[in-house]
């Protein structure tokens, strides 16, 4: 149950109710709700509470919000429609959500009873009868019509790259086209004009990229018609946007074409990794990195979204560096230069390595092309650092972590060569440790026969070494944004510069802590070499744990006991190879394949995988080359069909 109630508080999440951020209020605050203000704050009120698993409390702030729903949106502002909509949207999420644990509530009247409770009042009671109200959105008090004002000027602005076809995943025909968004996500927010990007490219010149910017009257008409809920004002959403306005029948949308990432040959004089991401980190940080709506929906987050390209189109034509848009923004060629916002232009020697780069094949040398630009550049100089670099490099990370899970608690810690123990037990508690964490090392090496002479993991490993169960429970809230698991007192987490391992330790019996960490690194170890899937990596370590105190230790007989329910579970393995099981269940499912592999008949085969990993080779060849292809295993082992 405690697995399910935090998969509904992430569903809240996902509908976008922030958490953390609302004043407290008390529920006799809003027995009253007065406009929508209060609601909003009710409603945060609420996120909170559930957060906090007082569901009764919470449940009586969506009780408030649900009574005087309807009578707040009939007294409300009619620009405030789509506002309300969405917290319509919200108070039946979380009812839903609420009522597993027992709550009962006001029924809320739903969307469409409260719209034509509108209309009745603003025009009498005949005026509703048979009308469907999602084809009639547009408050009459706005004066800004979708046909009218908004599609003769996308048609006229952007028909010949988004109307008549698909140009950088972004394809808008249609009215439903039009707000179901990009590949990059949404462009058009209703009631946010300023948060829409597509109203942001507009603005900005960088749509369309011919650089003639749409006039500003006619920004101002979408900008309105936006604010007033982006209603749909004719029968048909789907009706192509040339007829609407009177056009000839646009052609069919093309079919986006797939991003094609080109590996790097090793003959090429600038490297995306080395000389590439960081100038892009650098200067495009907010707006296509790292921001929650990249502008023009280009996405620098990783590789494939550069390749993919924005609202506009691809960024880069591979062995066309001038004619690339990229390099066009970038000296001011196509619109508003970039980077935009008052930032300095790039040096001219840094648009000459993107242009060159990008004549000599935009290829890609960085690895997964899926992670994030600063881990691809953190993992291309972490390939060249020395162990004591890359170890000095973490231990100023974990560091400053500890500010971050701690900040008041005075950080404690010592090192070897292998670890960089650190934490609140006191000098004495982290010797302990560290002592722990050499000896459990040592059985890490007599299994997987690894020299004593070298580093069980390059770079080190961190440990943090916390007092108590809040302390690890923050370490998760704080450093890893998610609660962790009740049932666990030590995990692992692999990054380039995160290579850690967190634990609670037990005071009075050292060999428990010893076994726990044979768990930990043996993981760590695993998971250090290029390509090991978590499941691999956490199975490992928990078969590791089981050969070490046997079935009937504490720690393993739950596991034993939960892998066939949880098997079961499993449709199919494909988010297993995804990684989008939970950690338990994740974890649970790695210790049964990997004790099946270890078994006598398979051994060798094991052997062999690890064997090879650690010379090198890539996870899924090693697999491949001992085993065969990893998800036909996966099924067959886990007795799922491929779907």
């Amino acid at each position: 149950m405690k697995t399910f109630r935090f998969a509904m508080w992430m569903l809240l999440a996902v509908l976008g109710m922030q958490i953390g951020s609302a004043e407290r209020l008390e529920a006799q605050d809003l027995q009253n709700p007065s406009d929508i203000d209060s609601v909003r704050s009710a409603v945060k009120r609420a996120e909170e509470l559930y957060k906090e698993k007082n569901f009764a409390e919470s449940a009586k702030y969506i009780e408030v919000c649900n009574a005087n729903f309807v009578d707040l949106v009939i007294s409300g502002q009619r620009k405030d429609l789509a506002e309300w909509e969405r917290l319509h949207k919200k108070l039946s999420r979380a009812a839903e959500v609420l009522a597993i644990e027992g709550a009962e509530f006001t029924p809320l009247a739903p969307w469409g009873d409260v719209f034509g409770k509108l209309r009745e009042m603003n025009n009498g009671p005949k005026a509703t009868a048979g009308k469907d109200p999602a084809k009639e959105l547009k408050p009459k008090s706005e004066g800004i019509s979708f046909t009218k004002d908004v599609a003769p000027v996308l048609v006229e602005h952007c028909g010949r790259c988004h109307v008549d076809k698909t140009t950088g995943g972004f394809t808008m025909p249609t009215y439903e086209g039009l707000m179901k968004g990009s590949r990059a996500g949404v462009v058009l927010f209703a009631g946010d004009p300023d948060g829409s990007p597509l109203i942001e490219a507009m603005v900005s010149g960088t749509m369309p990229p011919s650089g003639n910017k749409v006039p500003e009257e006619k920004v101002n008409a979408i900008k309105a018609w936006v604010k007033a809920g982006a209603k749909f004002d004719a029968e048909d959403p789907k009706a192509n946007l040339r007829v609407l306005v009177g056009g000839p029948d646009a052609k069919a949308p093309e079919p986006p074409k797939p991003v094609e990432v080109m590996e790097a040959t090793g003959k090429e004089t600038v490297s995306f990794a080395n000389d590439i991401a960081p100038i892009l980190v650098a200067n495009c940080n907010g707006c296509h990195y790292g921001g929650n709506r990249p502008s023009g929906g280009l996405n620098f987050t990783n590789f494939a979204g550069l390749l993919r390209g924005g609202m506009t189109g691809p960024a880069i034509e591979p062995k066309k560096g001038p004619e690339s848009l990229l390099v066009k923004k970038l000296l001011g060629q196509a619109g508003q230069r970039m980077p935009a916002g008052g930032r300095a232009a790039l040096k001219p020697e840094e648009i000459e390595k993107i242009t060159k780069w990008i004549d000599e094949g935009a290829t890609f040398d960085g690895g997964q092309r899926e992670s994030q630009l600063e881990s691809v550049i953190a993992k291309s100089w972490a390939s060249k650092a020395s162990h004591s670099e890359l170890m000095e490099k973490r231990m100023s990370r974990a560091r400053d972590r500890w500010k971050i899970v701690s900040p008041t608690a005075q950080l404690e810690e010592t090192s070897n060569q292998d670890f960089h123990v650190l934490g609140n037990l006191g000098p004495a508690g982290l010797q302990q440790v560290l002592a722990a964490a050499e000896s459990a090392a040592k059985s890490v090496r007599k299994q997987y026969r690894l020299s004593p002479k070298d580093p069980i993991v390059r770079g080190g490993i961190t440990i943090y070494a916390l007092k108590s169960r809040y302390d690890y429970s923050e370490l998760g809230n704080m450093l890893e944004k998610r609660a962790l698991p009740a049932e666990w007192s030590s995990h692992w987490k692999r990054d380039v510069l995160d290579m850690y391992i967190a634990i609670i330790p037990d005071k009075a019996n050292a060999k428990l802590n010893e076994s726990a960490l044979v768990q930990q690194i043996t993981s760590v170890w695993m998971a250090s070499h290029e390509g090991v899937p978590k499941w691999f990596a956490d199975g490992a370590g928990r078969a590791a744990l089981a050969a070490a105190v046997g079935p009937n230790d504490e720690r393993v007989k739950p596991w034993m006991l939960r892998v066939a329910q949880v098997v079961d579970e499993i449709k199919d393995v494909k988010p297993l190879i995804d990684g989008k099981l939970n950690d338990e269940d994740e974890a649970i499912v790695g210790f049964a394949l990997v004790r099946t592999m270890q078994s006598s008949s398979m051994k060798k085969q094991y052997d062999s995988v690890v064997k090879s990993i650690s010379g090198g080779t890539a996870f899924d060849e090693a697999f491949l080359k001992s085993i065969g292809p990893v998800e036909p295993f996966l099924s067959q082992a886990l007795g799922k069909k491929k779907k």
